[in-house]
Protein backbone atom coordinates (compact mmCIF):
# COMPACT_ATOMS: atom_id res chain seq x y z
CA UNK A 1 0.00 0.00 0.00
CA UNK A 2 3.00 2.33 0.20
CA UNK A 3 2.76 3.39 -3.48
CA UNK A 4 -0.97 3.93 -3.01
CA UNK A 5 -0.41 6.18 0.01
CA UNK A 6 2.11 8.18 -1.98
CA UNK A 7 -0.42 8.52 -4.80
CA UNK A 8 -3.02 9.81 -2.35
CA UNK A 9 -0.62 12.37 -0.92
CA UNK A 10 0.17 13.65 -4.39
CA UNK A 11 -3.54 14.35 -4.99
CA UNK A 12 -3.88 16.69 -1.99
CA UNK A 13 -3.73 20.38 -2.88
CA UNK A 14 -2.69 23.30 -0.68
CA UNK A 15 -5.35 24.32 1.83
CA UNK A 16 -7.49 21.20 1.53
CA UNK A 17 -9.47 19.79 4.43
CA UNK A 18 -9.07 16.02 4.34
CA UNK A 19 -11.15 13.39 6.14
CA UNK A 20 -9.75 9.89 6.62
CA UNK A 21 -12.37 7.36 7.70
CA UNK A 22 -11.35 3.88 8.96
CA UNK A 23 -7.96 5.42 9.67
CA UNK A 24 -6.49 2.41 11.47
CA UNK A 25 -3.06 3.27 12.87
CA UNK A 26 -3.10 6.32 10.62
CA UNK A 27 -0.71 5.57 7.78
CA UNK A 28 -2.68 7.63 5.25
CA UNK A 29 -3.52 10.43 7.67
CA UNK A 30 0.04 10.73 8.96
CA UNK A 31 1.57 10.80 5.49
CA UNK A 32 -0.86 13.45 4.26
CA UNK A 33 -0.26 15.59 7.35
CA UNK A 34 3.52 15.28 6.99
CA UNK A 35 3.93 15.50 3.21
CA UNK A 36 1.27 17.94 1.99
CA UNK A 37 0.04 21.46 2.58
CA UNK A 38 -3.40 20.33 3.70
CA UNK A 39 -5.07 22.78 6.06
CA UNK A 40 -6.58 20.05 8.22
CA UNK A 41 -6.55 16.25 8.38
CA UNK A 42 -9.21 14.52 10.48
CA UNK A 43 -8.80 10.80 11.17
CA UNK A 44 -11.64 8.62 12.48
CA UNK A 45 -10.95 5.18 13.95
CA UNK A 46 -13.19 2.88 16.01
CA UNK A 47 -10.61 0.44 17.37
CA UNK A 48 -9.18 1.78 20.61
CA UNK A 49 -5.79 0.10 20.19
CA UNK A 50 -5.34 1.44 16.67
CA UNK A 51 -6.50 4.90 17.78
CA UNK A 52 -3.93 4.91 20.59
CA UNK A 53 -1.20 3.90 18.11
CA UNK A 54 -2.26 6.83 15.95
CA UNK A 55 -2.11 9.24 18.89
CA UNK A 56 1.40 8.01 19.74
CA UNK A 57 2.43 8.40 16.10
CA UNK A 58 1.17 11.98 16.16
CA UNK A 59 3.32 12.71 19.21
CA UNK A 60 6.32 11.25 17.39
CA UNK A 61 5.46 13.28 14.29
CA UNK A 62 5.58 16.45 16.37
CA UNK A 63 9.28 15.77 17.02
CA UNK A 64 10.03 14.74 13.42
CA UNK A 65 12.45 17.17 11.78
CA UNK A 66 12.22 15.58 8.32
CA UNK A 67 8.53 16.36 7.63
CA UNK A 68 8.34 18.33 4.39
CA UNK A 69 5.12 20.23 5.11
CA UNK A 70 4.94 23.83 6.35
CA UNK A 71 5.90 24.00 10.01
CA UNK A 72 7.68 20.65 9.88
CA UNK A 73 6.64 17.85 12.21
CA UNK A 74 5.12 20.19 14.76
CA UNK A 75 2.96 21.86 12.13
CA UNK A 76 1.88 18.48 10.76
CA UNK A 77 0.90 17.24 14.21
CA UNK A 78 -1.14 20.39 14.86
CA UNK A 79 -3.09 19.93 11.63
CA UNK A 80 -3.89 16.28 12.40
CA UNK A 81 -6.97 15.64 14.55
CA UNK A 82 -8.13 12.23 15.77
CA UNK A 83 -11.64 11.12 16.69
CA UNK A 84 -12.12 7.69 18.25
CA UNK A 85 -15.45 5.99 17.72
CA UNK A 86 -17.78 4.42 15.19
CA UNK A 87 -17.77 6.33 11.92
CA UNK A 88 -21.55 6.05 11.67
CA UNK A 89 -21.86 7.83 15.02
CA UNK A 90 -19.24 10.51 14.33
CA UNK A 91 -19.93 11.44 10.70
CA UNK A 92 -23.41 12.89 11.35
CA UNK A 93 -21.91 15.26 13.93
CA UNK A 94 -19.61 16.89 11.36
CA UNK A 95 -20.53 19.93 9.30
CA UNK A 96 -21.95 19.34 5.84
CA UNK A 97 -19.86 20.46 2.86
CA UNK A 98 -16.78 20.96 5.04
CA UNK A 99 -14.21 18.66 3.40
CA UNK A 100 -12.41 18.79 0.07
CA UNK A 101 -11.34 15.15 0.09
CA UNK A 102 -12.40 11.93 1.82
CA UNK A 103 -10.25 8.83 2.02
CA UNK A 104 -12.13 5.69 3.05
CA UNK A 105 -10.07 2.48 3.15
CA UNK A 106 -12.92 0.51 4.69
CA UNK A 107 -12.23 -2.94 6.14
CA UNK A 108 -13.58 -6.09 4.52
CA UNK A 109 -16.72 -7.39 6.17
CA UNK A 110 -16.11 -11.10 5.57
CA UNK A 111 -18.76 -12.83 3.49
CA UNK A 112 -20.80 -9.61 3.38
CA UNK A 113 -18.34 -8.09 0.91
CA UNK A 114 -17.20 -8.87 -2.60
CA UNK A 115 -18.96 -10.06 -5.74
CA UNK A 116 -20.95 -12.74 -3.87
CA UNK A 117 -21.44 -10.74 -0.68
CA UNK A 118 -24.80 -10.28 0.99
CA UNK A 119 -24.05 -6.90 2.60
CA UNK A 120 -24.76 -3.37 1.39
CA UNK A 121 -21.27 -2.86 -0.09
CA UNK A 122 -20.62 0.06 2.23
CA UNK A 123 -23.65 2.13 1.21
CA UNK A 124 -24.39 3.14 4.80
CA UNK A 125 -20.93 4.70 5.05
CA UNK A 126 -21.25 6.52 1.73
CA UNK A 127 -24.62 7.90 2.80
CA UNK A 128 -23.02 9.34 5.92
CA UNK A 129 -19.84 10.61 4.24
CA UNK A 130 -20.92 12.22 0.98
CA UNK A 131 -22.91 15.11 2.51
CA UNK A 132 -19.64 16.22 4.15
CA UNK A 133 -18.00 16.88 0.77
CA UNK A 134 -17.82 20.28 -0.87
CA UNK A 135 -18.91 20.61 -4.47
CA UNK A 136 -16.07 19.28 -6.66
CA UNK A 137 -14.76 17.39 -3.63
CA UNK A 138 -13.18 13.99 -4.25
CA UNK A 139 -13.55 10.58 -2.61
CA UNK A 140 -11.03 7.75 -2.58
CA UNK A 141 -13.37 4.83 -1.95
CA UNK A 142 -11.90 1.38 -1.29
CA UNK A 143 -13.93 -1.69 -2.16
CA UNK A 144 -13.43 -5.38 -2.88
CA UNK A 145 -13.72 -6.97 -6.30
CA UNK A 146 -13.25 -10.36 -7.91
CA UNK A 147 -10.92 -10.83 -10.84
CA UNK A 148 -13.80 -11.00 -13.32
CA UNK A 149 -14.95 -7.52 -12.23
CA UNK A 150 -11.66 -5.88 -13.17
CA UNK A 151 -10.78 -3.42 -14.55
CA UNK A 152 -14.08 -1.50 -14.70
CA UNK A 153 -15.45 -2.54 -11.28
CA UNK A 154 -19.00 -1.78 -12.39
CA UNK A 155 -20.53 -2.99 -9.10
CA UNK A 156 -18.41 -0.51 -7.17
CA UNK A 157 -19.35 2.27 -9.58
CA UNK A 158 -23.05 1.51 -9.32
CA UNK A 159 -22.94 1.46 -5.52
CA UNK A 160 -21.52 4.99 -5.39
CA UNK A 161 -23.80 6.24 -8.15
CA UNK A 162 -26.89 4.86 -6.41
CA UNK A 163 -25.97 6.61 -3.16
CA UNK A 164 -25.27 9.89 -4.95
CA UNK A 165 -28.61 9.70 -6.72
CA UNK A 166 -30.44 9.04 -3.45
CA UNK A 167 -28.81 12.17 -2.01
CA UNK A 168 -29.61 14.32 -5.03
CA UNK A 169 -25.95 14.47 -6.04
CA UNK A 170 -24.04 13.65 -9.22
CA UNK A 171 -20.54 12.22 -9.57
CA UNK A 172 -17.89 11.39 -12.12
CA UNK A 173 -15.35 8.58 -11.82
CA UNK A 174 -11.76 9.74 -12.11
CA UNK A 175 -9.75 6.59 -11.50
CA UNK A 176 -10.30 2.91 -10.71
CA UNK A 177 -7.44 0.55 -9.95
CA UNK A 178 -6.48 -2.63 -8.15
CA UNK A 179 -4.36 -1.77 -5.11
CA UNK A 180 -3.89 -5.11 -3.36
CA UNK A 181 -4.93 -8.74 -2.99
CA UNK A 182 -7.11 -10.00 -0.13
CA UNK A 183 -7.62 -13.64 -1.20
CA UNK A 184 -7.36 -15.88 -4.22
CA UNK A 185 -8.89 -14.00 -7.17
CA UNK A 186 -10.18 -11.33 -4.76
CA UNK A 187 -8.73 -7.82 -4.77
CA UNK A 188 -8.86 -4.52 -2.95
CA UNK A 189 -9.66 -1.73 -5.38
CA UNK A 190 -9.77 2.05 -5.13
CA UNK A 191 -12.24 4.18 -7.01
CA UNK A 192 -11.63 7.93 -7.04
CA UNK A 193 -14.69 9.99 -7.86
CA UNK A 194 -15.64 13.66 -7.81
CA UNK A 195 -18.92 15.27 -6.81
CA UNK A 196 -20.08 17.31 -9.81
CA UNK A 197 -23.43 18.38 -8.42
CA UNK A 198 -24.17 18.74 -4.74
CA UNK A 199 -27.43 18.84 -2.86
CA UNK A 200 -29.39 22.07 -3.13
CA UNK A 201 -28.42 23.12 0.40
CA UNK A 202 -24.73 22.31 -0.05
CA UNK A 203 -22.07 25.01 0.07
CA UNK A 204 -20.28 25.89 -3.16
Amino acid sequence: MAPERLRLSQQVARGERVLVVFAGVGMEALQIAARTEAKKVLAIERNDVAAECLRRARRMLERNKTATCPGGGKGAAERLSIMEGDALDILPTLEDSSFDRIIAPRPKEGTLDGDTGTGDAGKQFLLAMLPLLKLKGEVHWYDFAADHELPNCDRTRHTAQDVCQSLGMEMEVIHVAKVGSVAKRQFRVCMDFRITRGRKNSKK
